[in-house]
């Protein structure tokens, strides 16, 4: 029997005569109350599915990161071989958990300094004057004794260890993604300018349907050595964020030239590595080519020839985007986001909820959509992909149209600022920089 029918009968039975005329009106307001009860009852059982799904999805994202991450699962030493087998370096780790071409060191002397070098029991790798960088650098490898810090500080003159640093690695900043098809796509772009746009990353998918317009121009360079296997899926979401389109997916950046620089090596399936000193090399011939922005999807340790490049990059009136990085919030900063200058970017959700992974600090610039993100597949169509890397283009395509308008750097990142849409703490904080830019 149901509730409301047997709560009218004991109310029934427990009135008079006198008082039965009642009756109808108490049975509207007990009939009125359950339903009440009814709908709260119904309105928990749903929110409690919801936060079980929520927690549930929440758990399998997080295991699947701690079980699948790319970068941690990698060996202590990982051959990197070319297209013939051959094993052309080995990536490993080095202090600090940090990754690094075995035993390879790179520093910027002058001639007069050489003999610092030459009176070592080391292999000159290469030379190289980078002209528009007005630096050289020199890369060697050292023996097993000397491949430290400290024991290199040992043999070589002090001013030259100021500029003295491993061939560091570094990563690019996605957390993978899925292949299904969105139904939420990038709804607006940043503007309709023809603007010059740079980036730092993997190869591009450059057949992709998404890159055929010809609105639209990729400029591309390789700076790999030695035909390694040249991964291409990280580089084809960033540009398809600034200028793929498609019937389902809006271009940031729709008539823009954009000057490609692949830079990483495949480790695996789903992680690639970047050397330091092809670092190097796409910075120079970025400013060859006079783009005002170069978006640097990549983050890594600190290191003293990334600083220097990065430093001379900006003193040339060049703006660098760089991803913050998706190691957690108690990560400490990644690089080169936390250089001066540089305009660090962090990710959050459509509900403008941060990323889970991303790192946090004083460098953080600005924060965009960088979660479940619609944008080129390499291996056809589009799908969503998550990470700071994904949260960077659209910082790189708002300060390229305001570079348009032949403002300054500082007048740039300040109307930007002044557009972002506040969150977290009043003002600029740790989490969201300046704000939200979409």
């Amino acid at each position: 029997m149901k509730k409301h029918s047997i709560l009218f009968l004991l109310l029934t039975a427990s009135l008079s005569t006198a008082h039965a005329q009642l009756i109808p009106g108490v049975v509207n307001q007990v009939n009125k109350i359950t339903r009440d009860v009814d709908a709260i009852a119904e309105q928990t059982r749903r929110q409690a599915e919801r936060d079980l799904e929520r927690v549930r999805l929440d758990k399998l994202i997080e295991t699947s990161a701690t079980l699948t991450d790319p970068i941690r699962n990698l060996p202590q030493q990982l051959p990197i071989v070319n297209n013939q087998g051959q094993t052309v370096f080995i990536d490993v780790t080095v202090e600090n958990g940090w990754r690094a071409v075995q035993r390879e060191w790179l520093v910027t002397l002058d001639d007069k300094d050489l003999n610092a070098l030459q009176n070592l029991p080391i292999d000159i790798i290469e030379k190289n004057h980078f002209d528009e960088l007005d630096i050289t650098i020199i890369r060697f490898r050292v023996t097993p004794e000397l491949d430290s810090l400290r024991e290199l500080r040992k043999k070589l003159p002090a001013g030259v260890n100021l500029t003295l640093d491993r061939n560091h690695i570094y990563a690019a900043q996605s957390d993978g993604g899925t292949t299904v098809s969105p139904s939420t796509l990038q709804s607006k772009s940043a503007c309709d300018d023809p603007v010059k746009i740079g980036m730092i990353d993997t190869a591009i998918k450059i057949d992709h349907p998404a890159f055929k317009s010809d609105t639209k121009k990729i400029i591309s360079k390789d700076f790999l050595e030695e035909k390694l296997s040249e991964p291409d899926a990280h580089g084809t979401a960033v540009a398809g964020l600034l200028i793929g389109a498609s019937e389902t997916l809006t271009p940031l950046l729709p008539k823009a030239s954009l000057y490609a620089a692949s830079v990483f090596y495949a480790r695996n399936d789903y992680a690639q590595g970047a050397s330091m000193m092809n670092l190097v090399r796409a910075l120079n011939w970025l400013l060859t080519e006079n783009v005002s922005v170069i978006n640097m999807s990549l983050a890594g340790p600190d290191n003293q020839i990334l600083a220097k490049v990065i430093s001379k990059t900006i003193s040339n009136g060049k703006m660098i985007v760089a991803a913050a990085g998706n190691e957690g919030p108690a990560a400490p900063p990644m690089f080169p986001a936390a250089y001066p200058g540089v305009i660090a970017v962090t990710a959050v959700d459509r509900n403008h909820k941060i990323y889970r992974w991303a790192n946090r600090g004083k460098q953080i610039s600005f924060a965009a959509l960088g979660v479940s993100v619609p944008t080129v597949r390499s291996t056809g169509g589009i799908g969503r992909e998550s990470g700071t890397s994904m949260a960077a283009p659209v910082v790189s395509a708002f300060l390229s149209c305001e570079l348009q308008k032949n403002i300054n750097t500082k007048d740039a990142i300040q109307n930007l600022a002044a557009r972002a849409i506040d969150l977290g703490d009043k003002g600029k904080d740790e989490v969201f920089g300046y704000g939200l830019l979409k």
